[in-house]
């Protein structure tokens, strides 16, 4: 045998599982993670969308990402009539980022503070929060472009990113245990009303500057949801219980249409014949990557290209 074509079959071999354990990590991460886990990864993911898609307009014509601006079709609007033509940004404005500094800073604030709060209510409210929170933002972002003159100039405004879901969480926490005491950049201690006091006045001096003030406006809106949220958590009472249903109904229906797909003769599969085909699946891609590395990818089957294929998308 040449060796130098067993050694590209074993390198190929070796890239292949490669793929195939990094695709299996990620899912496990995500699947097995906590709420506050899996918001950090879609976010960081939607993130690198952005970048890719930018890029890719900025080789083309280096014009195109200015002119774009944050007008995004995941971005909210000011505009009642454009967010009829794109209903999904009440959802994904809170998602997305266009600046690293912006990402970066959210989303060392929201793993920060999501861990306080995991810690005193639990992993479960916190995507309640988080998007009750954003959507709080964008209310108070359309209602005071649609109402003042000032603000509005007679234009269309966008506003994206997660700062308010996460001044939504900072309040709450902060409404929850006001005396808790953190290092601030790992130096300075204060105490959580204080640090949610000095970021809100600080929202609120930064509107008159022009600079973001629809951003501002919305970071005002999640921290007003956060205290009230807050507030009735502390008397026992969940603002956002209606939210949680939501979600655990939309649960049930992927859940309930997951098992179909996976059901055998209409039976839901028992983790036997779960666990059994699974070893048969990965006995057949052990086959298929030791006739690679024997015989080089060229010799596979179509069957063979596809299986392997369908199953590193897994």
């Amino acid at each position: 045998m040449d060796i130098s074509s067993s050694k590209s079959g074993r390198n190929k071999v070796n890239f292949i599982r490669e793929k195939l354990n990094i695709i299996q990590d990620i899912k496990n991460r995500f699947s097995n993670g906590d709420t506050l886990t899996r918001l950090l990864f879609v976010n960081a993911s939607v993130y690198i969308i952005i970048t890719i898609y930018l890029l890719i307009f900025h080789l083309i014509d280096e014009r195109l990402p200015s002119m774009l601006g944050e007008d995004l079709a995941l971005s909210a609007s000011s505009s009642f009539t454009k967010m009829l033509t794109r209903p999904w940004s009440i959802i994904t404005h809170m998602f997305a980022h266009v600046q690293f500094g912006h990402f970066l800073f959210n989303m060392i604030a929201l793993y920060s503070m999501g861990q306080m709060f995991v810690s005193i209510q639990g992993s479960r409210k916190l995507l309640t929060l988080y998007v009750l929170g954003g959507l709080s933002g964008f209310i108070a972002f359309a209602l005071a472009y649609n109402s003042s003159n000032v603000l509005n100039g007679g234009g269309t405004h966008y506003v994206l990113g997660a700062s308010a879901a996460v001044m939504a969480i900072v309040v709450t926490t902060a409404t929850l245990q006001p005396k808790r005491v953190i290092l601030l950049f790992g130096v300075f201690k204060i105490e959580l009303m204080w640090l949610a006091g000095i970021l809100v006045l600080l929202d609120l001096a930064s509107i008159r500057d022009g600079v973001n003030s629809g951003g501002h406006i919305g970071h005002i809106g999640g921290a007003i949801f956060g205290y009230f949220y807050g507030t009735q958590l502390k008397k026992g009472k969940d603002m956002g219980a209606w939210f949680q249903k939501i979600i655990d109904t939309l649960k049930g229906v992927f859940s309930r249409r997951k098992m179909s797909v996976a059901s055998n003769n209409g039976r839901p599969k028992t983790d036997e014949q779960f666990n059994i085909e699974k070893k048969e699946r990965q006995k057949r891609i052990d086959i298929i990557l030791d006739k690679i590395s024997r015989s080089g990818y060229e010799s596979l089957s179509k069957d063979e290209k596809d299986f392997l294929f369908k199953h590193s998308q897994k």
